[in-house]
């Protein structure tokens, strides 16, 4: 049975809520995970938008529904503003998989005979982010999901001179546990979404564990230089 993990709404400044209100204005909202599950309820006024920015990685499949009585929303994939999905069209739900990996949008709107009213109408979003396909990943794993994966990670583009931070929790602030190099092997303990960003646990060859920024791993072979 496919599970599927919900999306947590992130207000401005990354404030976390598990029912997060939404202004009256157009605005960019970023998505976040928090324990898993939660809604975003608010209320869109005339031509605003509210824009609900959140991660997906390849193969990752989406499914997002919207409870209201005159708003509608759209789906954008990664940098471009042409919808795959037209809620005015095609319905209240949306459910399909990512193409590629990134940040996708669900924007919420009025039509234009509401907008130039001021219509004002409350909604209910609920985004869901579920588990990949394994039939459909190919090609090296890189980092950009929260299930599954390889045995052991590689790190990989870190600036050159600088290495990667293995830190004791899922925050860039959290204490320095070790560092790992470009090419280093890391032992995939699991990932998750933290403040819109994903962070897995590793362990390294000095048994050393703690948590490194998901966007520097890809798939790798083990210490012995075998693939897993």
């Amino acid at each position: 049975m496919r599970q599927f993990l919900t999306l947590a709404a992130a207000l401005a400044l990354g404030a976390l809520s598990p029912c997060a209100q939404a202004q009256d204005a157009s605005q960019v909202l970023r998505v976040s995970f928090k324990d898993g599950r939660a809604v975003v309820r608010g209320a869109v006024k005339g031509y605003d938008t509210h824009d609900y920015v959140f991660p997906a990685g390849a193969g990752e499949s989406i499914k997002i529904r919207l409870t209201s009585r005159k708003a509608f929303f759209n789906v954008n994939p990664p940098g471009s503003e042409e919808a795959l999905f037209n809620g005015s069209i095609a319905g209240s739900i949306f459910t399909g998989e990512a193409a590629i990996s990134g940040d996708y949008t669900a924007r919420v709107y009025l039509m234009r005979n509401e907008a130039r009213r001021g219509a004002v109408s409350p909604y209910t979003l609920a985004i869901e982010v579920g588990q990949k396909k394994a039939a459909a990943e190919k090609g090296p794993d890189f980092a950009d999901g929260l299930t599954g994966g390889p045995d052991y990670w590689q790190v990989t583009g870190v600036p050159a001179g600088d290495a990667l931070k293995i830190r004791a929790t899922s925050s860039p602030k959290a204490r320095l546990v070790a560092d790992a190099p470009n090419g280093a092997a890391l032992r995939n303990l699991g990932c998750r979404n933290t403040g819109g960003q994903r962070w897995c646990r590793v362990e390294d060859a000095r048994k050393q564990a703690g948590w490194v920024n998901g966007r520097y791993l890809r798939e790798g072979p083990g210490p012995d230089g075998q693939a897993r």
